[in-house]
Formats: C-alpha cells, structure tokens, sequence
C-alpha cells in the first residue's frame, strides 16, 4: 500500500491575472501565501484551491442538500489533485445584523436556548410562583401525603370569576347526572332553583366527588381527579382541612390562569416571534421619530422647518404635499410663519402626532392624496410621525436620520418576552446568564451541582458550552459576554471568534484557507493568532494563510511568493520554500524586504503641531472611559492600541460622524455619546480613504475614475475627422450607443455563463475585443485610436500625451503612488484593494489643497505587501506636507514609526480598554514602555527585520532581545520548521452509547481501510453511522456558512464522551438506488448537467418544422453578411409591415391597416413600398386607384437602394438598423430589378418561412425534462405514457422526453436525447470526434473535460455496457454501488473519512475483487476508509478489523477484538476470527432435494429491462437461488416479473407486472410471501410480542387473573396502548423523549411509573409473580420458562427461541432491531403457523446486514420451512447461500445488454462445470472443503484487545 498522498499538485491556475501557474505545496504544514497587492494570492488561494477543495465535497454530499447549496462554481484551473475538505476563514468581514451577537455567532446562545427549553424552571411572569404540569397520579400522592384521612371534596373550576347567570350549564350539569355545584363558595344542589346576578362575576365548581383520604379509596380518588381535570380542562380544586388546593395539569399558572407555550428553544429566541419582546420585536431597542431630528426650531413651516419635506413641497415618497399642510393650517388656525421653536408646544404637538387616528393606507398616502385632504378638512389630521412611520414599512433607509434609538421600555433591552424571562436555570435567567463575561459564565457553569436528571438531559449540552467557551476564552476574547452585539466587536475580536469555533470543531485532515488573519491584530496579539494556527496545523490540518504580516511569514513551514508585481504583470511563482530559500531569491520583493536588501525608512525629522488641534472631550462610547484626547492637525498621527481598545469607537464611532456633522449640517449621523469636540472650525473637509472598489462593474477602470477619460475623448472629437463627420465626444464613450460595438454593448468580450462551471469570456466576433465600432476605430490622433489608448498603460500614457497637461497632470499623478504598470482601461473589477487604494489617493493628489482636510484611513496597510505600504506611506506624507491632517488607524509597526503623533488606547480589550495609554511621536511610547512602544524599539533603530518574539513568562508580554544574526538564525529555524510537519493522528473514540453501544472507547488508524464486523444487532450501525459519520458531517457542516447550514440543517450529534481526530464524513449507502422515473444514469452522475450545458451554450438551434439551421444577426453582422454574398450588386433593403404567416407581431394587424400609417411614414420620410410585391409611391397612395388588400398581402417597406460595396458600409449598417426597428426585428434582401426570391434576415434566431421564432437565448434548464421549460407536454418529460402497456413510448416526443424545439438543437448532427442513448463507450468515441471552432472549444473545454473525466471513471468500475439514459431505477444494487464509488473516486479528495455500509451487497464475487480494488485506490488517495462488512473476503483484504459483540441487542455493543486480520483470526473470542481461521464454517448440505417432474413454476418469454426472452421453471417444494452478476436481471425476474404476477393473481394486488408471455403452475401454491428486511414496525410501540401475535394470549392470560375479575380488568386493561391501563404521564411508553435539536436526543425513565408503561392498578395484576410489564422485559429464554404450561403462547415463543433470538426482549421497541433481526422475527412468525406445505416465500438478498454465524441460523430457519412443503426462492451473491440450495437458476454471463439470458438451471455440482457461468467458477473452491480459504496462521501477542 502506498502511502497517503502528502502534497497538494496544482496544474495551470489561470484564474484572474495568475498565468497558468503550477504549484506543489506540502500537506499537514502552515503555508504563508505573500506577494504585492494584486499579484494574484487571493486567486490562488481562494478562487482556485480553495473553490475547489469545497466544490468537490459539495459534489459529495446528498442530492437533496446540494439543491439548495447550489453546484459551486469551477475555478479555472486543469487539474488540482491532494485537496482536502476545504474551509475558509474570511477574516475581513464583521456581521452588522442588529440580531447578530457573539451567543448567535458561537452558537453558544443556541445551546443555552436548548437548556433553558429542557432544564429550566418555569415560572409565572405575573406571580413569579414556580409552574410545573402534575399528572393526576402525581396529585393524588400529592393529596395523601399533605391529607391522610382527611375529608376531601374533588371540585372541577368549570366558570372563574366571570360575569352572567349560567342557566343552560347548570341545567346541562344536571341532566348529565351530577348533584351539587360549589357556587360562589357555597355547596348548591343543582335541582334546586339558582338565580346569579348577570352583571355580577362568578365562580361555578363541579362537585365530582366527597371521600376520605384512605387507602382504600384511592384508586377512586384518583378517578375522581381525572374526570374533574377532563371537565375543567386540567384543572382540579381539592378541598380539605376547609382549605381548596388548585392543581393543574396544564402548563399554566393556576392562580393568575397564565398558560406557558410549549417548552421550546424557540421561546428564548429573539429573532423568533415566540419569544421576541413584542414592543421592540426582539431588537432591545426602538426607533423613533423625533422632533429634535425633524424639525429646525430657527425656522417656519413655510421656509422649511419640517426636514422630512422635499424642495417640490411633499413628504418623502409620497403625494401629501403643501396643499394637505395649507388645509391644516387653515383648519387649526396655525401661523406657518412664525419659527417652529417659537409655536405653542400644543400646535407642535398637533402637527407632529395629530389629533385623530386616520387609517392610513397605500391609497391615499402614495396615489389618491385626495382622500385625506377631505379628512384634514373635516378636523382629522393623523400627524406627520404618523404618516412617516406608514412610510417607513416601504422606505427605511432614507428615513432613519429623522429617528432616534433608545433602550425598549417594556423588555429594558433584554429582547425576550417576559414569558421567556421567566425561566430560570439555578437561579438565572437567560439574559442574565448571556450578559455575564465569557470567563464569569465558565465559572457558573464549572460551580453548580446538578441533578441526576440534569446531569442525564444536559450531558451533552454541559459540554457542548463548557467546550465553545473553554476556546473563546482560550483565544483571549474572555472579557465579552454572549449579549455583546456582533457589530460592535472589533476586527480583530471577529477573527478570533472564527478561528476559536475551527479550533472547537476538532477536525483534522481539512484544508483550512485564511484571508490576511492578523488584520485588526495588534502585535501583542498576534502571537496568540499564530499559535492558533499551529494548534489547527498540528491537529492533522493544512492551514494555507494570505498574509504580509512578518512574524506569520517567519513562522510559517512553506511560503509562496507571488508576483513579480501587481495586475497583468503578476500572477508568477517567484519563490516558494523555506524563510531561508525566500531570503536567498534575488527576484523576491518579499525576501528583498526580510532580509533588509530594501527597507522603509525612518523619517529623518518629524513635524511637529502649529498648536491647531482637535479635542474630544469625554468619550464614553460602547467601552470608552469618559475618555478625553487631543489630535494634533497638520500632522501624521496613528492611533493604536491591542484589539478591543476602543480606537474605531473613537474615530468612527465619535470624531468621524461629529466632523461630518459640523461640515454638512443636513448630516443624519448621529456620534456615540461625549460632552463636546473643540476645534470643528479648523476643517474644511473630511475624505475616508478605504479600500472599497473604485467601481462595481468592468466599465468602471482607471481612466473614468480619476476623470482623465473626459479630455482624452474631447481630443478625439477635435480631430478634423471627427468634425467631418460630426462626432461629438459622446461617440467615443464605449457606454453609449453610437461609437461602442453594438453586439458586445463596449464590452470587448462575450460572457457566456456556464453555471457551475467558471463563465468563459471570449472576444468579441464582431468587434474582436476592440470594444468600438468600425467607424469610430477609423478616428486616430497621434496613431492612434481610442481604444489604443485605453489599452496603454499609465507610464507608455504619460509619454504620449505629455503635450497635454490636463491630461498628463492626472498621469503622472498615477505614477507616483505607483500605479505606472495599469492600463487606462483595466476593469476596476479587477483591482485588489491596495490598488484602489491609491487610485483613490492619486485623485486626492492632484486637487488643489486647501491644508484644511481631515483624511481618515481605517488599517489602510490591509493586504498590503511591504512594497505596498512604502508606496502609501509616500502618498501619505505628501498629504501632510499641504498641510492637511492624516489620521490612522493601524497596528502595522512600518507606518507606525513613520507617524508624528501616536495615540495608544488601552492597556486591553473591552472593559479593560477605552482609555489613553500614551499620547505623541513613537520615541515616547518607547521610552514610556507601553504595549505599542516595546514592538516599536527595535523599528526605530532601524535593524533590519527579525521576529518579534514575545516572552510567555510575564503578562506584560516583553519583547525578547533576539539576536539578529539573520543568517543563523533563519538556517536554526528553518530545519526546525522542516521537522514540524505532521502527519495526522488516530481517530480516538471515548464512551460512545448510541443504541446498544456499552461506553465504547476504541482507536481507528487514519488513511487505513478499517472493517467493523459483528453479528446482525450488535452495534456496528451504532458506531459506524450513528455516532462516526455523525459526527464527522456534523463538525465539517458546522464549520460551513450560516448560508449554507440554513439549507443542510444541524445534524444530530451522537451520544459520546469525545472523539478526537475526526476528518470531514462522507457517507455512501449502498442500499438504496432511485426509485424515480426521471432519474437516470446521466442524472445520476451528473454528466447530463454537463450535456445540457454544452447543448445551450454550443449547440446549432434548427427549425423543429423545415430543419433549417437558426441564425440571429445584429445590425453590424447583417452588414458583413451582405458584404460578403451581395458585393457591388444593387440591393432593396425592406422592412416587412405585414407578412402571412409571419408568427411575429410585426407593424401592421391586418393589411387593410397599412393607409392608417401612410401619412406618419411619410413624415418619417419614407417614400416607397412593396404591396403585394408590386412597388408603389407612398404620396401617391389613393383608396381608389390603390392595390386592394386582402389578408394575405404582403407590405414590405423600402428602407434603402444601395450599392454594396465597403465604401457604403456605414449607411448599409444605417439602413439594417432601421430596416430592423420598423421591421420589428426583421429585414427583407430583395435584388433591385430582379424578381429572384428575397431573402428574410432577423434579429432574433429564426426560420420566417415556417413562423418559428427562437425568442429566448438557449439556457440550461431548456434541456431538462425535469423543468417545464424544457419537457415534452404530453408525457411531462417521462418519455412515455403509463395507459399506452403494449408502446409505452410517448408518440409527441419519441421517447426523447423534450419538447420539439429543444430537440431540434444538436451538436454534430446529434440531439441531447439521441446522444444520452448510446453507451458509456459509444459516448466517449463520440465526443472524441466532434470538431469544434476555436471559440466552441474555449466556451466547451471545462464542460468536456468534466463529461470524459466522469465516463472513465465509469469505464474503471466497469459498467462501459449501461447506456446514459438508462433510468436509475432499473440499476442493480451493485451497479448503484459502482456508481457512487465512481464518483467519490472522481472527487480526488484527500483526508476523508469514507465510511460504507455493506458495500458487498448486490455484488457478485466476480465483482467484489474490484470493488476491493476501488476502495484501497480511495485508501491510497490519503483517506480513512470504514466498512461495515460481513463478506470474509472484504475483511480479510483490510488493514484493520474491529469485531462488536459478544452478541446481538443488549448482549452486544462491546468491542470483543480489533486488529489486523491475522491478529483477529488467531483469538479464540471472537466469532469473526473463528471463520476467518476456518474453524467454523457451514456445511455443504450432504444431500439435496430431488425437483419432481411437473411440481413446477414455469416463466415464459420474460423480457422485463435486460431479460432476453427467458423461459425458466422454479422446482416446488426446493430451495430454489437465483444468481448471477451484477445487472444480470435477476430481480427483474424474480421480483419485476414473478413476484408482482403472483401479488396480482393470488392476493389481487395492483402491480405493476414486467413483460412476459405466461407463467404455470402458480395454481400448487396456496399463499405468497416476501420476506424482507424492513422494520416490524416504525414506531417504539411496536416489539416481538405484538408482532409475533404472542401478546394477544398474554393479554388474555392476565384478564383471567383472580385480581383481574376481581376488578373488572378486561384484556384490554393490559395493553399499553389502550388508556385505561397504560401510565398515564407517558402514555404508556415507559419513558419521555427529550428532543435536543442539534444534541443527541435524550430518553429519561417516566418519573410516574419508573419505566413500567402501565398505571399502578394494572401492575396490581400478576401471573406466577410477575405483572404485565415484568412480562416485557424478560428475554424470550426466560419468557419460555415462565410460561411452558401455556401451549399457545409457548409455540409462538419456543420458535423465537430456536431462531436465535432467545437473547431478545419481548417488548424491545421494534425500531431498535437490526434488519437481520427483523428478518429472522418475520420467518420465526412464519414458522409459528400451522404449515399447509404451499407457500411460496420470496426473498431478495437476504444475507444483507448478517454475520457469517447470522447466516448459519438463517440458512437452518429456511431448510425448516422448505420441510414442511413449501418452496423458497432466493436471489444471492453468497455463496454460503448459493452452495446450500438444491437448485440454481444463473442468469448473465454479464450485465446489462450483456445479460439477461438463462446459463444453466440445476443444482450447484452441475453448475461448476458450465464454462460462461461466472458463479459456477467461484462455486467450484466452496463445494471442494466447504469452507473458504483458510488463513495462514501467525504468531501474535495474546489476549483481547
């Protein structure tokens, strides 16, 4: 076995700029990807390895998941092999969603929802009394304990304290028997007369009841409880000792009557309606419109004092204007001149909030305003905050500045309801417990003492919080609480939360992919991030990181430098390996910086203030500290400070939206709370300088942005020629019509959208990505043509216009801040940030300064390489130096030193922050010695750069003095990082109980193929599936986005302690296979998607009706086609007005039409037209003289006469254009002077002869059947017709299942339908003979390359014969296998865990080698692979078995040996070793059943899917196997044909029966049974004893009880279904399902009667000292025992007994039974049944999910039934099976078309001498020992493991 794949190979990356770049990276390593803004990292990282690696797991998951995630688009990029599972950490992004908050984030408010809704204690919002539901057994014991002997008199509250008489209820009461009523406190007899007052409240009390509290009547008084809570709807009052005592059943407050909902999570959600405060809806917080905000108090209403009107007099968005305020003011008497502040508080209080409430609505607020005039004239006025709070439903963003936020009175910003509110955990409720810090909260849950029952429920969730806040805390974000909102965390405080919920997940073998993780970091804090990063590395991970920052460069494994520079000119590998190797490339700019070749250098003086300053007084904005600071102006000052410190709070949250308010007094901006800012007047101007895109779309570049673009097209629309032809400066826009290419609209490229697969972009065909018109293109200055010019770059521009200073004022400018490499005309798509970033500050540049600016930059230097920041840090000063202010926000340590000012706020994050450290130049905080100032030393001697690293000793975190011996250092460091490289880690499982697991803890090797064996129920499925892949899944989709997790839903986790070294799970269930019609073997492997693909995008369109092929031509190719087929002749171009049979709404109706627009075209200046194909002049038309229209008469307009020739080229292209605008798309060639055939051109794709017009471009979905778009109507895309049995085949489609159009579209002479119909073979031949144009193969070459990939691989697993249309539904289980095996394959992913349930099923020895061979390929590819496995083939060719047992049910769930298989055969303690040693084995039968002639089953001309005309006879009275390779038809004929025959003859079933002539002899049998693996039941209530009918004499048994009788107990007394004997806290169940959502669920023993399901009365009743449920749980060994004087029950249990399943309890819930099991219980009921000798039982493949000992015990079940008489018919691979049988039926030799005929029938010995039989060749080594293969035995170490 080779060893896992430890590289990750990339071939021919060419996303964006990267030019086919190949790359080998290390696995298992921490890799730095660095390089200059826009070299291409991100492509790399991101949108090639990164897209890839999730796209492939995408690919693997569920259909139904994938439908919603989407098929992930392609990068560009041949071939990328080594990918594991990838996850990315975007760090740049923080969630502004008000609901967003670091609980939702970490999903630790998840949890907490999920404790509170199962552990917490509700209480009553109004009282605060504790709630809790009783059962009436649970008031009774109540009753008795608080009331022994005591007189009781049971009350049902029917009326509470409500007004009226009641007289129909009392009467009714009456009649229904009851005789007295407490009334108002007082005992009334109900015949007497009762009179109440109507208006007066009242309180009605059944009398159910009067007894005394002994034990004697208890059972009746619990009786008398529940009656009184089924009439008062869970409510019961009790009185004794004078004093009433209310109960309640119900969730409810029994004294305020307040019902709680549901315990759910929901309820503590504040995003949910069931739990969100309903006044603030969950937000803590209202909007509100406010005066202050509306209105100027200096001005009137007439000269604007109300803000929310515009300058047309009416409120914003709709049509109440002046005319409704004139009303007002006339009908209030309002002077609308006098200043708002100067109004009587009344008059405003009017006008604001107005004095009636008008309904307002759409009508007469946004169209019929008149409606409220009418009201405002009648005296009702709804208030302008009325109005603006209706708009505000349609328009909430440009009305928020008129709002103002404050606390929500009713929940105090604790967002829930107070019902929420009301539930407590140990004393908290869940505000409280989320507003406690991170670390307070670890200590709360670390110090309570739980209960059992709390330990049991919150086993899982106690964990799952105590894990997610142990990492939180870990990462140094301990001082937030859960309430924090997400918008406010800071960057820095962001990234860490992500990358602490990776660290949590625990995965090992992902590829995790960072964006630049130490932004927003401070020094102190980024080792902290780099240790994080080794953590994830050093779990078995490949942590790949986008990053400049230093010390993560330093201490990375492998760096890859990219460039050499930015754009175009990038996009190269320069240096990749070690720091040493980075160091030592001369052509690397990164190692040119580290090694200190370049350096940034240190100012040589600093500026210093004029005494100009601004000064924030008293900042206390989320965590500052009343805090007071002074920026000088003029200058370059930073603020710094750890992460959470509160620096963006002070400039963007205060200083920012304060300056921005002084400079633009409309500013709705409203600053975080401080006393005052000083010194506002000294600015003139504040411009952020961010890293946003100059432009959203590839119009928007370099040239257009800084305005160069406008004097660049006014000196083209000055050069002579242009004057000549009257081109204005517009005409060389490519944005407008006129001079762009009108087929590319100026783009220059086509798109063509390829879905999942990358877009393509090819040149324009037209234009050839020259993006103008011909014409313009003919207009050159200086040589050159305007496009030319875009594709200069700014340094060849500079030169070329240097004689025109507007122009090269703004070049030079560019060239400056370093933007010399870009291309006028580079999409501004295309820029990284660093490069907009100084575009924009190149547009600053070059205004006149005033010196009055405040620039803000936010961590400009993000993605920012060394060279880069140099650049900026240049544009920067050069600010400064004209005076103006620059104010950064930053951590890197290069700008810092360059700063004249810092300030340092601090000394930590959140609370601890939000205060000045150090204020002034960098030599201060160095000397003062602050945080910032320690990292700062070493930048201001200048040293070249070393790694900063921290001490860990002291918490002051002091910078060690390294050495700086670069060389020595980097060479010590190097070979250290070298060794680092792990190589992942066993999966380690502890204390795993799902089902019948028994605490299991056991190791599994990673990348080795692991088989996990046992018997049928021992546990395998419990470890593999339930708690192995669970997991697995359920971590790698927790790490995905909250997008996609929406869609996959959260899957439960399993119950277990802990698993350690999980890899991302991919299941592949071989069970099933599609049962849907519309599936098929293309679907299924997803080549059809990629057909339909090719199809729309390079598929030639034909006329459906004449064949004829569909052409869609643009004015400009019309020209160029006349051009070429009518030069130098005279040519009548026409526009059609009317034409029969057109199919296209054209001008005209109706002929008779045409004299109606005579006259308009005449004014359009048309002269001529063709009526009738006669010509005639337009000014000469008169109705008498004028050619008669009829309906079929042709109108063709006369647009021009021209002479084609290239001369004329421009006014052909004219005359095309309007030709096709009055022609409404089309144009009509007429030869002028000849009368030879016209010639119809159109617009859109289309054959004018018949009518057919392609209006829509082909798309995708055109091509599904599966889509209304594109099926066949008649047979909704089936391809045929289920009432058509003797030609199913649709008669509108052919069986091609699209519509007409659709299938006239092919590639090579094929449609998609004719192509889907050859096999896998034939499609490949075919696709290697297509010949395709350049641009058909550059548009088709991702899509071809997917289609040839996924072929072969199905030829690999050889199924070269099925055909693509082949429905999946007709597959053989085996095929299905091969398939999905084939397509994990296919996905190349590395550090998978794979784990395959019974992969042998359905498959053939034959095939099992190969399947074999397919699983080690997965194995070797770097994956861990886990089977569940009974086949000793499968088990012998692993590398590691783990055998579950000893026994199946409560006797399993242990591991009883594990090791390799060598190891596992020579201990004598496991079942699995014995076989595989060949010390058991089963016996070839000694001697066989005899067939008697004529006792038979014959099958004639069967031809059901692949069935070849087949007669076959089935011997009666035999164990009869039918065998054969995968797709051979086996079940075709047993099931499709015999089977569904039978159902329908015998049990007169509908069925749908496969093709045949006849079948014979059915007429012997007297019953038929299937006998499969499917559960007895779906629901717990289901067991042995009721399936087995064992339970109906057991019931009897017991009403016959003396206690019984005694009682009135009838039999159904003694079922716990039935509700007079079962519990009635449980209903019978015996325990309560506590539903945990996300968690494992939890089952907790019912508290009422401790598991027994039934009530204390019906346990009373015992037989020979056992009660009914002492019954269930005896196993049936023991039942048989207790009842072996009782005939009836005892042959039910006696044959259960003999099966094997003596082991199993009678009442064990049918659902927890393993296949195997179900199958032996359904066989054993069978035989329990007196035989007759003719039944016929049908079985597929049931060895499925059984042991080699299961199949032992199976075979012995079957022999016993074929004994008595009755036939077995078998489809199997196994040949324990095959060898047992007395006759077998082979069908091949192969599968599919290469199957489906009759090789041999007859018995086993025979078989083995027919050559073609496959199964007689395997058969022959079995019969020869009767056993297989017996391993070589080795000396191991001894004992279990």
């Amino acid at each position: 076995m080779t060893g896992p794949s430890d590289e990750i190979v990339i071939v021919g990356a060419s996303e964006h700029n990267l030019k086919n770049v190949n790359l080998t990276l290390p696995r298992n390593t921490l890799t730095v990807f660095t390089g200059v803004s826009g070299s291409g990292k991100s492509s790399l990282a991101f949108d090639t390895i990164f897209k890839e690696g999730q796209r492939r797991f995408v690919e693997s998951l569920s259909a139904y998941a994938r439908q919603f995630l989407g098929q992930t688009e392609k990068p560009r990029v041949e071939h990328v092999e080594g990918l594991s599972p990838t996850i990315s950490v975007d760090q740049k992004t923080v969630n502004r969603n008000p609901r967003s908050t670091v609980g939702t984030v970490t999903e630790i408010f998840d949890h907490y929802r999920l404790l509170f809704s199962r552990l917490g204690e509700p209480h009553c919002p109004n009282c605060g009394k504790p709630i809790e539901s009783q059962t009436p057994e649970q008031i009774a014991d109540y009753a008795y304990v608080d009331g022994h002997g005591e007189t009781c008199l049971i009350l049902a509250p029917m009326i509470r304290e409500r007004k009226g008489e009641y007289r129909k209820e009392i009467e009714q009461w009456a009649a229904e028997g009851y005789v007295r009523a407490r009334i108002d406190g007082t005992i009334r007899r109900l015949d007497e007369e009762i009179q109440l007052a109507r208006y007066e409240k009242h309180t009605l009390e059944l009398v159910i009841d009067r007894l005394e509290l002994n034990n004697e009547e208890k059972s009746r008084f619990t009786e008398g409880i529940e009656k009184a809570l089924r009439l008062a709807e869970g409510l019961v009052v009790l009185e004794y000792r004078g004093e009433d005592h209310l109960f309640s059943q119900l969730m409810a407050c029994p004294a305020c009557q307040i019902a709680l909902p549901e315990m759910e999570p929901r309820l503590f959600s504040f995003n949910a309606p069931q739990g969100a405060c309903p006044t603030c809806n969950g937000l803590g917080q209202l909007s509100v419109f406010t005066e202050e905000k509306l209105c100027n108090p200096k001005l009137s209403m007439s000269d604007g004092a109300l803000r929310c009107f515009t300058e047309r007099g009416n409120i914003l968005f709709t049509r109440i204007d002046e005319r409704h305020m004139n009303d007002l003011y006339r009908q209030f008497s309002i002077n609308r001149r006098t200043s708002w502040k100067k109004l009587p508080e009344e008059t405003r209080k009017l006008v604001l909030h107005g004095n009636a409430e008008v309904p307002l609505g759409i009508s007469n607020v946004f169209r019929f305003s008149g409606q409220l005039r009418k009201k405002i004239q009648n005296g009702q006025w709804p208030g302008i905050i009325a109005i603006l709070q209706f708009v505000y439903r349609f328009a909430k963003g440009p009305l928020e500045k008129f709002q103002e936020t404050s606390v929500c009175p009713d929940c105090e910003g604790r967002r829930l309801n107070p019902t929420a509110l009301a539930v407590r955990f140990h004393e908290q409720d869940i505000h409280s417990l989320s507003e406690a810090s991170l670390e307070e909260a670890i200590l709360f849950f670390e110090s309570i003492e739980l209960s059992v029952r709390e330990e049991k429920i919150g086993r899982d969730i106690f964990r799952e919080i105590k894990n997610r806040l142990h990492f939180l805390n870990d990462v140094g974000v301990g001082y937030l609480n859960l309430n924090r909102s997400a918008a406010t965390l800071s960057g820095g405080e962001a990234q860490r939360i992500r990358l602490a919920s990776q660290l949590g997940a625990g995965l090992q073998g992902v590829l995790y992919v960072l964006d630049e993780p130490s932004i927003g970091l401070h020094q102190s804090d980024n080792l902290k991030l780099i240790e994080t990063l080794k953590k994830l590395r050093d779990r078995g991970n490949t942590v790949l990181v986008v990053e400049h920052d230093e010390e993560t460069i330093e201490s990375a494994d492998h760096i890859v430098d990219v460039g050499p520079v930015a754009g175009l000119n990038g996009g190269e590998i320069t240096a990749q390996g070690s720091l040493h190797d980075i160091v030592a490339e001369k052509a690397s700019l990164t190692g040119d910086f580290l090694s200190g070749r370049e350096v940034i250098e240190l100012p040589k003086s600093r500026r210093t203030t004029s005494g100009e300053k601004l000064i924030v007084r008293g900042a206390r904005f989320n965590n500052l500290k009343d805090l007071t600071v002074e920026i000088p102006l003029g200058l370059f000052v930073c603020v710094a400070g750890v992460s959470g410190s509160g620096k963006s709070s002070l400039i963007d949250g205060v200083l920012k939206k304060a300056v921005a308010n002084h400079l633009i007094p409309q500013s709705n901006q409203t600053p975080g709370e401080h006393d005052a800012i000083e010194g506002l007047q000294e600015l003139d101007r504040l411009i952020e300088i961010n890293q946003t895109p100059i432009g959203r779309t590839p119009r928007s570049n370099p040239a257009t942005y800084t305005k160069m673009f406008d004097p660049i097209r006014d000196l083209f629309a000055l050069v002579p020629e242009s004057k000549a032809r009257g081109y204005k400066k517009g005409r060389f826009s490519f944005n407008v019509k006129g001079g762009r290419c009108a087929d590319c609209q100026g783009a220059g490229i086509q798109t063509i959208e390829m879905q999942f697969l990358s877009d393509v972009q090819i040149p324009c065909e037209t234009c050839r990505g020259r993006r103008f018109n011909a014409e313009t293109l003919q207009i050159f200055f200086k040589g050159k043509t305007i496009f030319d010019v875009l594709e200069m770059t700014v340094d060849e521009a500079a030169e070329f216009f240097s004689s025109q200073p507007k122009i090269h004022i703004i070049l030079e400018t560019l060239k400056e801040v370093g933007m010399g490499y870009v291309k006028l005309g580079q999409p501004s798509t295309t820029l990284s940030g660093g490069e907009a970033q100084r575009i924009k500050l190149a547009a600053e540049l070059r205004k006149k300064s005033t010196g009055k600016t405040l620039y803000l930059l936010d961590e400009p230097t993000t993605g920012l390489h060394f060279h880069d920041i140099r650049l900026l840090l240049n544009c920067l000063n050069r600010l400064v130096e004209q005076g103006n202010t620059v104010l950064v926000i930053e951590h890197n340590l290069d700008v810092l030193k360059m700063a004249d000012h810092i300030i340092e706020l601090g000394p930590g994050g959140g609370n601890g922050g939000g205060e000045l450290v150090c204020s002034g130049p960098p030599e201060k905080l160095v000397k003062k010695k602050t945080l910032t100032g320690r990292f700062l030393k070493k930048p201001l001697k200048g040293d070249p750069p070393i790694s900063y690293q921290i001490s860990q000793s002291t918490e002051t975190d002091a910078v060690l003095e390294a050495s700086v011996d670069s060389k020595g250092q980097n060479k010590g460091k190097v070979s250290k990082l070298q060794n680092s490289k792990i190589n992942g880690r066993d999966i380690q499982i502890r204390g795993a109980s799902k089902n019948n697991l028994r605490h299991v803890d056991l190791d599994i090797p990673l990348n080795q193929m692991t088989v996990i064996t046992g018997v049928s129920g021992s546990g395998k499925t419990s470890l593999a599936f339930d708690t192995l892949f669970a997991e697995g899944q359920s971590r790698y989709v927790e790490s995905l986005s909250t997008y996609a997790r929406r869609f996959l839903g959260r899957m439960d986790k399993a119950p277990v302690d802990s698993i350690d070294g999980l890899a991302p799970a991919i299941a592949i269930n071989q069970k099933s296979t599609s049962r849907n019609p519309r599936s098929t073997v293309a679907t299924t492997t997803e080549i059809y998607d990629y057909l339909r693909l090719l199809f729309a995008r390079i598929g030639m369109a034909h006329c459906p009706i004449s064949g004829q092929a569909l052409i869609g031509y643009s004015p400009t190719r019309a020209a160029e086609y006349c051009l070429e087929k009518y030069n130098g002749e005279r040519l009548e171009l026409l526009a059609p007005l009317f034409l029969p049979g057109a199919g296209k709404t054209l001008l005209l109706d109706q002929p008779d039409h045409f004299p109606a627009v005579i006259e308009s075209l005449i004014h359009e200046g048309f002269l001529r037209a063709y009526v009738k194909n006669k010509l005639v002049r337009l000014d000469e038309w008169e109705e008498g003289s004028a050619p008669k229209l009829k309906k079929k008469s042709s109108i063709d307009l006369v647009i021009d006469r021209i002479e084609v020739s290239g001369s004329e080229q421009k006014r052909l292209a004219e005359a095309i254009e309007n030709a096709f605008q009055k022609g409404h798309g089309l144009l009509k060639l007429k030869r002028a002077g000849s009368d030879s055939e016209a010639e119809f051109l159109s617009e859109t794709p289309a054959c004018v002869e018949t009518g057919f017009y392609q209006e829509e471009a082909l798309t995708p979905r055109m091509f599904s059947f599966n889509s209304h778009l594109g099926a066949c109507p008649s047979c909704d895309g089936l391809g045929e017709l289920a009432y058509r049995i003797s030609d199913p085949a649709c008669p509108e489609c052919m069986g091609e299942r699209l519509k007409p159009e659709y299938r006239a579209v092919t590639i090579q002479g094929r449609n998609i339908s004719q192509f889907c119909s050859l096999n896998i073979r034939e499609a490949q031949k075919e696709l290697e003979s297509w010949v395709l144009t350049p641009n058909q193969l550059t548009v088709a070459e991702q899509a071809l390359r997917e289609i040839q990939t996924r072929l072969d691989f199905l030829v690999n697993v050889g199924l070269d014969y099925l055909s693509l249309d082949q429905k999946a539904s007709t597959l053989s289980g085996g095929e299905a296998q091969r398939i999905r095996l084939a397509s994990q394959i296919g996905s190349g992913l590395v550090g998978v865990m794979y784990v395959l349930d019974e992969p042998t099923i359905g498959l053939h020895p034959r095939d099992t080698d190969r399947l074999i061979s397919t699983l080690k390929r997965l194995r070797d590819l770097g994956n861990t692979v886990i089977l569940v496995e009974h086949d000793l083939d499968t088990i012998r060719a692993a590398d590691h078995i783990i055998d579950i047992g000893p026994g199946a049910g409560h006797h399993g769930g242990l591991i009883t040996a594990s090791g390799n298989p060598a190891q596992i055969a020579s201990r004598r303690n496991t079942l699995t070793g014995r076989y595989l040693k060949g010390e058991k084995g089963i016996p070839v039968p000694e001697q066989r059943r005899k067939a008697l002639p004529g006792n038979e089953l014959i099958i004639r001309g069967a031809s059901a899917n692949n069935l070849n005309q087949v007669d076959v006879r089935f011997p009666l009275g035999l164990m009869n196997v039918v065998t054969g390779v995968s797709g051979s038809g086996k079940s075709s004929l047993v099931v499709d044909v015999l089977q569904r025959a039978l159902e329908k003859k015998m049990l007169e079933k509908r069925a749908d029966v496969g093709k045949h002539k006849e079948i014979k002899g059915y007429d012997r049998l007297e019953q038929l049974m299937v006998i499969d693996q499917e559960p007895i039941g779906r629901t717990p209530r289901s067991n042995p004893a009721t399936y087995t009918k064992v339970m109906d004499p057991i019931r009897d048994l017991f009403s016959k009880m003396n206690e019984a009788r005694r009682r009135g107990f009838t039999k159904r007394r003694f079922s716990f279904n039935a509700r007079e004997g079962r519990c009635g806290a449980c209903e019978g169940q015996g325990y309560h399902l506590i539903e945990m959502h996300f968690l494992s669920d939890v089952w907790v023993t019912c508290d009422q009667c401790k598991g027994q399901r039934y009530n204390r009365e019906t346990l009373a009743v015992t037989f020979r000292g056992h009660s009914i449920a002492d019954v269930l749980h005896l196993e049936i060994t023991k039942a048989v025992e207790l009842f072996e004087s009782q005939p009836r029950i005892l042959r039910i249990l006696k044959t259960l007994d003999e099966v094997g399943l003596g082991y199993m309890k009678l009442g064990q819930p049918g659902n927890t039974l393993s296949g195997g099991e179900a199958q032996r219980l359904k066989l054993a009921a069978e035989l329990s049944k007196r035989s007759r000798g003719k039944t016929l039982y049908i079985l597929d493949e049931p060895t499925t999910g059984l042991h080699v000992d299961d199949v032992a015990r199976l075979l012995k079940i079957l022999q016993r039934l074929v004994d008595q008489g009755n036939t077995a018919i078998i489809i199997e691979h196994n040949l324990e099976v095959i060898k047992s049988a007395d006759w077998i039926t082979d069908l091949g030799p192969e599968g599919g078309a290469g199957g489906g005929k009759l090789l041999f029938s007859g018995t086993p010995e025979d078989c083995v001498a027919v050559k073609e039989s496959h199964t007689g060749r395997f058969l022959a080594a079995v019969l020869q020992d009767g056993s297989r293969f017996p391993l070589t035995p080795v000396h191991v170490d001894s004992g279990a493991a």
